[in-house]
């Protein structure tokens, strides 16, 4: 296809070529901060000033310096000369998201932040923690274990002017050199605790787990320090914070903040042992700028913020209750069943009663009852008569029984059909459903053809399946097996089938009204004989993502314009976002670990994870909410098919020469329209559509094998067997992958040959399986915990998906670097917002969109250019050097013309506006970053 014209003169290079030129950049972007991290991990231990007494602390609001020798002085913020600090900030979570105290730790004194609410100097909570002096423009470098929380309690942080500050995780740093991957998590807990216990047997059967044990560690400060230091830490003071009040911490202020104190000085001694480590496994200096430049992140908010939280609780709750009514009719419905036992559904129910019981009567000497002596209903027995099913509903606090979507009767109640048939809960095999004996013979009859056909068919109700195909669950019949189940042992006109779980054949459905399912509903596989049901299912769907988020957004720390108060004036905080009275703006700082996987993957719970607008999702327009104050927008971009290009790029560097595999020209030249395409061409040897052939593709390039396939198969076509799932699974992988030559002695290793991704994934397990694997551009070292020496053939999987991740992390860390160096050399007014992967955000003034969009297209034109270099590629096709658009908008969004319409916001949001390279270059006078003539330097906001 033709591309777009883009005829222009970049900026010049620094140094020779394209490598030199982002070794350059990186160490610009870094300064002053890398020298300044490396002089302080240098400092020995004992040459930090003592910790001060418990009695020393001064219970006196703001910044206190205690010096080496024992004075102790008021202060505005920490001594300027004390450029790098270790901070840990505490709070007492059930009063106020703002801090309570705070701990910091210079290479000469220790400092001590108060707040006056504390003291009682202050009657109101809201203060923040002011870090530099009014005028301060000496850099400062703040150090902490998961620092992004510390740093949303910090004044200076929720100004929309930057100030020369910048952040060091100390968990990130960890993650990326002695991090573990999520199988190797329950292996090292369990290992842990056998150590702990002098578990002989077990360590001596588990020697390989203990490799990688005594070279990782989990990722609290706690094992950290262990790990590192061999300092065992005692957190049971935490409980205090956690669950007190704030008058509990001003009677026990000494011993708390020695507490907090303890805290920063095993950060300062686990830093001192993981930047070193950092810097062997990523040496390369925009690894330690781009992760720098992750922990700026900023996201302002308006009265929308509240509206929408507020309007989601309400619909959330009216839902809810509306669900939870019908459900508890249908629960005094089905006692009036005559019959319940003739009910497929209600026969599995614990129909036991409790009869009435009565006081022990007290007669006279005569027979007769004494006075009082009747026999009357015991008071405080529960729901006698009742089924068993029916009092374990009962919600003593409500007075009446509480039943919802999410309760185990409610697929009963609800009378739930999978493929038509009825649901039964098996304590062995979970959800399954019944289908009586002679249909099932009869369908053994059914034409195997059209049996096939059916199961190639996903977009229709199946309501005649192939059970020839599906398993048929086994049931004990001897009552003292202690996995007998009386009615299915009993049913000798039924056959069990399970409703089948995306983790594949050997998991359990726990729930069928569950998100996982929300398609099976959709397309009527699994349906109910009431129609409420199906209103009830769809209401479930519709809160699925508020219930699952709920709790995330709520708790957000949003801190407002003109509301908090300014430490240094008494006054209240100005953050310099609203530019009127009528305007309200806060700023939400999100807590990211910038390295938070062992793919170096950033993390965080909120923003990174926040899912597009959908029409039948309530609050799903969450990242709609962000919003750009007066005078500013959103200027950013997604990576395209970025992973996807990395993975063929390192597969043609075998031929230097783009697109010199199949996997490689697939990626350049395929198309969607044509067919052409990676994604068109699984979705046809698989006979699946091509949205789940994505699933598929990226799962395997990612180093999942067949087994990962079949379950998916398995999961799109319900009624598949996993014979024939496993038969498609080797197909595609036989035509994509390729086969297996397992004989090592020709390559050291597994060598694939005749797939399309044959050369590709030869490749990558080539770096994953090296002594020391490496990112091919940016050289960065994979985890100890899953080097070659540790870990012999395990976690494979893991080890290639990091290949291709990091790569990907590396992508990011370099666009970000050479933002950061295109906005300081031609004074673009902008600032990071967020990214998510392959996604990245700027909050740029308007008169600085245009110029901000070219730098975003140069800084990618720069990457690619270097991917492709190290590569042994020395050009680079037009088709992938610049963004295919970047996007200019007024909101945070996945894409500019969403309208975001969901059941709490039914009011479409206007677009915002997309711009190609060409459109660029017109929009920038060629591609030209002059800045615009009638905007002097002093009225740059950012």
């Amino acid at each position: 296809e033709p591309v777009d014209e883009s005829d222009f003169e970049p900026p010049e290079m620094l140094g020779e070529n394209i490598d030199e030129h982002f070794y350059r950049m990186g160490q610009i972007t870094a300064e002053p901060y890398l020298p300044m991290a490396k002089q302080f991990a240098a400092i020995e231990t004992d040459q930090f000033p003592p910790m001060p007494d418990p009695g020393r602390w001064l219970k006196q609001s703001g910044w206190t310096r205690y010096g080496r020798d024992g004075s102790a002085q008021r202060m505005a913020a920490p001594d300027i000369a004390d450029q790098v600090l270790v901070f840990d900030v505490e709070i007492v979570v059930k009063d106020s998201p703002y801090p309570t105290l705070a701990v910091a730790l210079s290479a000469n004194a220790w400092y001590l932040w108060v707040s006056p609410y504390l003291t009682e100097e202050s009657s109101h909570p809201r203060h923040l923690i002011p870090l530099m002096h009014p005028g301060q423009r000496q850099p400062r470098l703040i150090i902490g274990h998961n620092v992004g929380f510390d740093r949303g309690r910090i004044q200076e942080e929720r100004a929309l002017k930057r100030m020369p500050m910048a952040f060091v995780d100390t968990m990130s740093l960890h993650v990326s050199s002695g991090g573990l991957c999520n199988q190797q998590r329950l292996y090292w807990m369990r290992y842990s605790r056998a150590k702990k216990e002098d578990d002989k047997e077990y360590l001596q059967l588990n020697a390989d787990t203990g490799k990688f044990f005594d070279v990782s560690s989990l990722n609290s400060l706690r094992e950290v320090a262990q790990h590192y230091c061999k300092i065992t830490m005692d957190k049971s003071q935490r409980d205090v914070f956690v669950d007190g009040c704030i008058q509990d911490v001003r009677d026990d202020f000494a011993n708390l903040t020695t507490y907090c104190a303890r805290d920063v000085h095993t950060t300062q001694q686990v830093y001192s042992k993981v930047f070193p480590a950092f810097l062997q496994k990523c040496p390369h200096p925009v690894s330690f700028s781009g992760i720098l430049t992750m922990l700026e992140g900023y996201l302002p908010v308006d009265r929308s913020w509240p509206e929408y939280v507020e309007r989601s609780e309400k619909l959330f709750n009216e839902l809810s209750s509306s669900v939870s009514v019908r459900m508890r009719e249908l629960a005094d419905e089905a006692l009036k069943v005559k019959s319940p036992m003739d009910d497929p559904w209600l026969k599995n129910l614990d129909w036991t009663a409790v009869p009435q019981k009565y006081t022990k009567p007290k007669y006279k000497t005569d027979g007769s009852y004494a006075k009082g002596g009747e026999p009357r209903p015991v008071a405080k027995q529960l729901l006698p008569g009742y089924p068993k099913w029916y009092r374990d509903l009962w919600d003593s606090k409500l007075k009446r029984i509480h039943v919802t979507v999410r309760s185990r009767v409610a697929p009963y109640l609800l009378k739930l059909k999978w493929l038509g048939y009825p649901l039964y809960h098996s304590t062995s095999h979970g959800w399954t459903f019944r289908v009586s004996r002679d249909i099932y013979l009869e369908s053994l009859d059914q034409d195997a053809s059209a049996a096939d056909d059916r199961s190639t068919d996903t977009g229709k109700n199946q309501t005649l399946p192939s059970f020839k195909n599906m398993v048929v669950l086994r049931f004990p019949l001897d009552p003292d097996d202690p996995h007998y189940e009386n009615i299915p042992a009993t049913d000798a006109e039924g056959v069990y089938f399970k409703i089948p779980h995306a983790d594949g054949p050997d998991a359990n459905c726990g729930n069928p009204l569950s998100k996982g399912y929300q398609s099976a509903i959709e397309d009527g596989t699994l349906s109910s004989t009431y129609e409420m049901a199906k209103q009830a299912m769809d209401m479930n769907a519709m809160c699925s993502y508020w219930i699952s988020a709920r709790e995330r957004v709520k708790s957000q720390f949003v801190v407002w314009d003109n509301d908090a108060v300014d430490a240094r004036t008494n006054t209240p905080l100005s953050l310099g976002l609203s530019k009127n009275e009528d305007q309200r703006t806060g700023v939400i700082l999100p807590m990211v670990v910038p390295m938070g996987t062992i793919t170096r993957r950033g993390v965080e719970s909120t923003w990174m994870t926040a899912s597009n607008a959908k029409k039948n999702r309530l609050g799903s327009e969450l990242k709609s909410m962000i919003r750009c104050p007066k005078g500013f927008q959103f200027v950013g971009a997604d990576v395209d098919s970025e992973e996807l290009w990395i993975s063929a790029l390192i597969g043609d560097s075998q031929f230097r020469m783009h697109g010199g595999t199949a996997f490689g020209w697939m990626t350049l030249q395929g198309t969607k329209a044509a067919g052409t395409d990676l994604h068109s061409n699984s979705a046809r040897i698989l006979g699946i559509g091509r949205g789940n052939a994505k699933i598929f593709n990226y799962g395997r390039i990612y180093g999942a094998g067949v087994k990962y396939a079949i379950s998916l198969l398995m999961r799109f076509n319900p009624d598949m067997t996993e014979a024939d799932a496993k038969e498609k699974a080797e197909q595609l992988y036989k035509s994509t992958k390729g086969q297996n030559m397992r004989d090592k002695r020709l390559f050291g290793r597994n060598f694939w040959y005749g797939g399309s991704e044959s050369y590709m994934f030869n490749q990558l397990e080539g770096i994953a399986t090296a002594d020391d694997p490496r990112t091919p551009v940016l050289g960065c070292g994979i985890t100890d915990a899953l080097k070659k020496n540790v870990t012999g053939d395990r976690f494979m999987t893991s080890r290639v998906n990091w290949v291709v991740q990091s790569s990907g992390v590396d992508y990011l860390h370099m666009l970000l670097v050479s933002m950061n160096y295109l906005a300081r050399k031609y004074r673009i007014d902008m600032r990071f917002i967020i990214t998510v992967h392959d996604e990245v955000r700027y909050m740029v003034a308007d008169h600085d969109v245009h110029r901000a969009a070219l730098a975003m297209q140069v800084s990618n034109l720069w990457v690619r250019s270097l991917f492709s270099y190290r590569m042994g590629m020395e050009d680079l096709p037009q088709s992938v050097a610049f963004f295919s658009a970047i996007d200019v908008d007024h909101v945070l969004r996945k894409e500019v013309d969403m309208d975001c319409i969901t059941p709490t916001n039914k009011i479409p949001i206007p677009p915002g506006t997309s711009y190609g390279i060409s459109e660029t270059l017109k929009l920038t006078n060629g591609g030209r970053f002059d800045p615009p003539a009638d905007i002097p330097d002093s009225e740059f906001a950012l």
